[in-house]
């Protein structure tokens, strides 16, 4: 399954509307800690291990799709 995901600063949480992931992230966006932070509230989220969720594009930027492996 693809998601777009939208990350910002926040509280750390996530909102689902439609197929866009709005993803909040407490973590800073410096040496892929934003990247690690957002697999693993979207593995929570789903509620599936957080090496099935993969950034496909965008690692470096806000925006993001991620696939979610069966």
């Amino acid at each position: 399954m693809l998601y777009e995901v939208h990350v910002s600063r926040g509280r750390g949480k996530i909102e689902l509307e439609g197929n866009v992931l709005k993803v909040h992230t407490r973590a800073e966006m410096v040496a892929n800690r934003a990247n690690v932070d957002v697999i693993h509230q979207i593995s929570k989220f789903f509620s599936v291990d957080p090496g099935r969720v993969r950034i496909l594009r965008g690692s470096r930027s806000r925006n993001k799709i991620i696939e979610i492996t069966e």
